[in-house]
């Protein structure tokens, strides 16, 4: 097939390739056995009126899953991810025998089809709907899922062509133009895509459509987009040959009787972007929905990474092949697109010569993107990996389900339609098991540090929409309803002011505003120079005492010493210390039970001790491996990406080691208890232990006032008391040693003993007092 355009050359092919796409994934929900599950939508999703990620579709246990545009297939699986991860987790939550069928038709459907529930929805003209689809065309059909596949032409270039070209042109009517051409050629050649991604082999044995009743084939490639698959009536004749014809269609179709609503018209290509179809012409189409894609299976969300990539190349590639004028055309695709659907997955393809025409434009577009993007043949090797499937249809996904399901079959001695069901629910099982995988991360958003997973989690369960606006610095857009709030690593907000930041970073200040404000801290001095603080060791009237940086979080650059240290140690703390700051403040350790109180909005909302790194001896194993045991927990990584915080080998570390007359060599007595640190900062390996319903309402009321005085909403406030449990006698119970202006929500998420206290949950609930955060 040439390839030419009379607006884009193939030196546009990297700026095509930023066209947007969307996708919108359809599943079922399912009890252990097979049935439809009657529990009603969550609550814990949002209204749906909001949600911008879960929905439902035509049955209340049928969910729609919704990415919002991206312009690549990673970002589209990550939004997949966090979805299916939090619709799976609160399932298991609420009722534990839920699953999502992974199939494209219902494996069982019941033989009364009142029991199917249309969704609940709280616009009563959707019920009414819903309610009169499953009048015409029954209800099992409605339940058949798929995948929508949204794609947007990117504008910037299609402003930058026409200018190019004539500035005289209407941008609207140019973009209306390449979206009908794009939707004509898509109709006529889909059946390719049929042919490699079909997969509704099989289907529950009462199934029926009300149009065309019930199979009288036993398997097919794709029930789903064959005649048994949502179709309108087929009297029904709508012309793509140009606009104007397909709205004015559309409104006859709809003024007739023929359809209820234009959004009744069932086509696997849809023109977006307007209320009506008639503002398509004085508006403009905004984006393009192909609606033609059975769910995969075995992939967990249902399509993979590959086939998203594959998909654009097949988009881009019908935008660069000869167009498709005539509705003749289109009828013709949609009649290829029927048999490729009806044949059996392992029949050879009848259309292998149209087929291998097609993958090698397929190809030209592909290895022009791989030299303009530098990809190393990636995106034609994702094309050639499909020709032998031309010849060999047992290599396509339908083809590989079908010899699966008949050999796995055969082994238990059944028929294949009837091993389909139990197929199915096994791998929705090991699906679930994936998606409850690692709970401590929101899937596909593991790049973020872990408060901040925790915070977009709820945000996405409440249908607050999230912008990601640097990833690499967990800064993030937020929105609901119009309202807007700029979040950074979960509770740096507007709420706070940036000279609050300072003051509690600046620790000489900290110390200060506390005591005018009539509370204990720790007695000191601060130094700005190494020689002037070491020239003060002899000076020191503290037994026990803390060097430390002056401003710092994470408990960095922190050296305790619990018994007077010899010049040596304490001038390799200064050392320590100065590197991490200009100023080094010399404090004297104040003994008790160190706490941390997470306050907002004065309140406080979790709080918890904090235990230094530490490993237990064995009788047998150095420290050094010690520490490599603890740190294989798979809860245990680096940059806050995981709940616990790998225990560090460096300079701390051996001087503690040192203080206790031990080194990474060493080997501990059994159950002896090493510590790494002496500051027990969960950041630098420490362990949390939740106190929140222990403490005394006195240290709860100080910390408040401390937080008051400090001028914080969200604030971090470490306690040293004597004991927590008992109200405060004098100022020597208690000691305030720090307040940090972005606490971390990780350490109260995830403690060694005690409740986990769900910190993102107020954060939202301040920000969008007006959304359903629960």
């Amino acid at each position: 097939m040439e390839l030419n355009h009379p607006m884009f050359q193939l030196k546009d092919l990297s700026s095509l390739w930023q066209s947007t796409i969307g996708l919108e994934k359809e599943s079922l929900r399912l009890k252990q056995d097979g049935n439809l599950s009657d529990y009603p939508h969550s609550a814990e999703w949002g209204t749906r009126t909001q949600q911008p990620y879960i929905q439902t579709d035509f049955a209340d246990s049928q969910l729609e899953l919704i990415t919002p545009p991206v312009k690549t297939a990673k970002e589209a699986i990550k939004w997949l991810a966090a979805s299916h991860q939090i619709v799976q987790t609160t399932m298991t939550e609420q009722h534990d025998d839920e699953l999502l069928w992974p199939f494209s038709g219902p494996g069982l459907l019941p033989d009364d089809p009142d029991v199917i529930k249309i969704a609940q929805l709280e616009n009563p003209d959707e019920y009414k709907y819903r309610a009169y689809l499953a009048e015409v065309y029954g209800k099992p059909v409605q339940l058949l899922c798929g995948i929508h596949y949204n794609f947007q032409i990117n504008p910037a270039l299609i402003e930058a062509k026409v200018s190019e070209l004539n500035q005289n042109l209407s941008i609207k009517e140019v973009t209306n133009d390449l979206y009908l051409t794009l939707g004509r050629n898509y109709l006529r050649y889909r059946w390719l895509l049929t042919y490699f991604l079909g997969a509704t082999p099989y289907l529950a044995d009462n199934y029926s459509t009300n149009l065309f009743g019930a199979p009288k084939e036993s398997t097919m490639r794709s029930f789903r987009q064959s005649q048994y698959g949502y179709q309108n009536d087929p009297d029904l004749s709508i012309s793509y040959a140009s606009l104007e014809a397909f709205v004015t269609d559309v409104e006859k179709a709809v003024t007739s009787g023929q359809l209820s609503l234009e959004k009744e018209l069932y086509r696997d290509v849809r023109f977006r972007g307007q209320e009506q179809y008639r503002k398509l012409i004085t508006d403009g189409i905004k984006y393009i929905e192909f609606r033609n894609f059975d769910l995969n299976p075995l992939d967990p969300y249902g399509i993979t990474r590959e086939d998203i990539i594959f998909t654009k190349l097949f988009i881009l590639t019908m935008l660069y092949i000869p167009q498709i004028e005539r509705d003749e055309e289109v009828e013709l695709g949609n009649i290829m697109n029927h048999v490729v659907a009806a044949t059996d997955s392992l029949a050879p393809l009848a259309y292998k010569e149209e087929g291998l025409e097609l993958l090698t434009a397929m190809q030209t577009i592909a290895r022009t993107l791989d030299e303009q993007q530098l990809t190393d043949g990636f995106f034609e090797k994702i094309v050639a990996d499909r020709i032998p499937l031309l010849e060999t249809p047992e290599l396509t996904l339908g083809g590989k389900i079908i010899l699966e399901i008949e050999e796995k079959a055969k082994a238990k001695g059944v028929k294949a339609q009837d091993y389909f069901l139990e197929y199915g629910l096994d791998l929705a099982r090991q699906h679930k098991k994936s998606y409850l995988d690692r709970p401590y991360n929101l899937h596909g958003f593991e790049n973020y540090e872990i408060s901040t997973q925790h915070l977009l989690t709820y945000a996405m369960k409440a249908g607050i929409e999230i912008e990601e606006l640097d990833a690499s610095e967990n800064l993030v857009r937020l929105s609901y309803n119009g309202h807007s709030e700029l979040v950074k690593n979960a509770n740096m907000t507007s709420f706070d002011t940036q000279i609050s930041y300072f003051v509690m970073e600046n620790k000489v200040a900290t110390k200060k505003i506390l005591s005018e404000n009539g509370i204990h801290v720790p007695a000191g001095d601060s130094f700005t120079s190494f020689e002037e603080a070491s020239q003060y060791f002899p000076l020191i009237g503290f037994e026990q005492f803390v060097v430390k940086p002056k401003n710092t979080n994470y408990g960095i650059g922190i050296s305790i010493f619990k018994a007077h240290p010899s010049r040596e140690n304490y001038e390799e703390a200064l050392q320590i210390a100065f590197a991490e700051d200009k100023t080094v403040l010399i404090e004297a350790f104040v003994p008790g039970t160190e706490l941390r109180f997470y306050v907002q909005n004065g309140e406080v909302h979790a709080i918890c001790e904090r235990q230094p790194a530490q490993v237990k001896g064995d009788g047998h194993s150095s420290v050094s491996e010690l520490i490599d045991r603890v740190n294989a927990d798979p809860l245990r990584g680096s940059n806050h990406r995981a709940p616990l915080v790998e225990i560090g080998k460096g300079r701390l570390e051996q001087l503690q080691l040192k203080a206790q007359q031990l080194s990474l060599d060493s080997i501990p007595d059994k159950d002896q208890v090493v510590y790494l640190r002496e500051n027990s900062n969960i950041s630098t390996g420490g362990l949390a232990i939740d106190r929140t319903d222990e403490v005394h309402q006195d240290y709860k009321d100080l910390a408040i006032k401390s937080a008051k005085a400090l001028g914080a909403n969200f604030c971090g406030i470490d306690l040293i008391i004597k004991d927590f449990s008992h109200p405060i006698q004098s100022e020597n119970d208690y000691a305030a040693i720090e307040a940090n202006f972005n606490p971390a929500i990780m350490i109260h998420l995830f403690p060694e003993q005690g409740k986990p206290r769900l910190l993102g949950i107020p954060v939202l609930q301040q920000l969008f007092p007006e959304a359903p955060v629960r």
